[in-house]
């Protein structure tokens, strides 16, 4: 797997999963007791049958088919497994020596490599990790979108909330495909505001990182409505703790690996690890609200960001509680365009009591009221 944030870990171990669809039980146990021993290495043995269109591919980065190309019904099963697998998952084939029409026939399934058996454990997961390593289109189809406030009290979780759901509610899978992560451990709110439990033990992670894996995390994720993943923490005020970077990096890498979409709640505050979210995102949002302050501290963060970081970012700003004045008075919406310029994304409309009710219910503002223009101007910054 290629590692998106954690480009500046050089101490991360490789993330890699595999799913080992074989007929031949002996070999599938002595394949996963040997890398049972590597570490940032998982096996999970997977029946073919069992990998259909509503099929989860949780812990799993590629696919191994350890293929009986003799007989018929083996070969129609593998073209089954392949129409239905998840399309976004390499599939490595393991067989004995093939003819050339055989050949031609996995090349027109689209398979990603092919091994000649018997071979060693360890030519296995290397041949894994270069399928992996070759997959140039792991960071560009990986969406990630990260917003943060320009101050307090702008909205920026709520607006958070509402683009992983609107990211969510585009897809037609089964399962998940965006997830959303509170990076604000202490006071973040994100799980709140859709009335579920922050299940992200950072404690159990920071002691040993290395030993977070797919299957870990995903018993601290919780699920809204099994549309949307959110990754939240809740911890005590005032109870300060350091880590090395490689707790959130590691943490987002493996999530990369599942979904599709990434929303990013993240602080203002300045973390060990937060250059390394900033350019692991392909978007960054800088909420702010309507007001002489809110507008003058958006720009500052992006001139800030755009210093740090030159070319490589290429922040926007959604002012959040925008009214048009009446009668002259206040600011302007050109005033706004003046001062923010090329990176202004939108606006948002003041609509405290809408956004009031669903904080407090734990629902986003579309069950109060589907059809609202927080919503609909939000889609339309995000191209929705």
């Amino acid at each position: 797997m290629l590692q998106i944030f954690s480009r500046s870990v050089r101490s991360a171990n490789p993330i890699m999963g595999i799913g080992f669809v074989t007929q031949n039980e002996e070999v599938g146990r002595q394949l996963k007791e040997y890398v049972a021993q590597r570490e940032g290495v998982d096996l999970t043995l997977i029946a073919s049958a069992k990998v259909t269109q509503g099929f989860d591919p949780r812990g799993v980065s590629i696919f191994v088919y350890d293929l009986e190309s003799s007989t018929e019904a083996a070969q129609r099963e593998f073209e089954r497994f392949m129409a239905q697998r998840p399309p976004q998952l390499p599939v490595i084939v393991l067989s004995p020596a093939l003819g050339d029409d055989l050949v031609r026939w996995l090349l027109r399934l689209r398979v990603a490599d092919w091994l000649k058996a018997p071979l060693s454990a360890g030519e296995l997961i290397a041949a894994c990790g270069r399928v992996l390593s070759q997959s140039t289109g792991a960071k560009s189809d990986l969406k990630c979108m990260t917003f943060l406030g320009a101050r307090g009290g702008v909205g920026a979780t709520a607006v958070a909330v509402h683009a992983a759901l609107l990211a969510a509610g585009r897809s037609k899978s089964a399962t998940p495909t965006t997830c959303i992560v509170d990076l604000d451990l202490t006071g973040g709110a994100c799980a709140e505001y859709l009335d579920l439990r922050p299940a992200w033990a950072l404690d159990e992670i920071i002691a040993n990182p290395a030993r977070l894996d797919p299957h870990m995390l995903e018993l601290m994720t919780s699920t809204y409505k099994n549309k949307l993943d959110v990754l939240s923490a809740q911890r005590k005020f005032g109870e300060a703790f350091t880590f090395a970077p490689e707790v959130i990096t590691r943490t987002l890498d493996i999530i990369s690996q599942t979904h599709q979409t990434l929303v990013v709640d993240l602080p203002r505050h300045v973390e060990n690890w937060t250059d390394a979210v900033v350019l692991g995102s392909t978007d960054i949002y800088v909420v702010t609200d309507f007001s002489v302050p809110g507008l003058k501290a958006a720009r500052r963060m992006v001139n800030d960001l755009t210093g740090q970081f030159g070319e490589l970012v290429k922040p926007k700003v959604i002012v959040n509680k925008f009214n048009r004045p009446l009668f002259g008075t206040g600011i302007s919406s050109s005033e706004v365009k003046e001062l923010l310029g090329d990176v202004l994304a939108g606006t948002l409309p003041a609509d405290e009591r809408l956004i009031r009710e669903a904080m407090d219910r734990g629902v986003p503002t579309t069950d109060i009221k589907p059809r609202n223009s927080f919503n609909s101007d939000l889609s339309k910054i995000l191209g929705y």
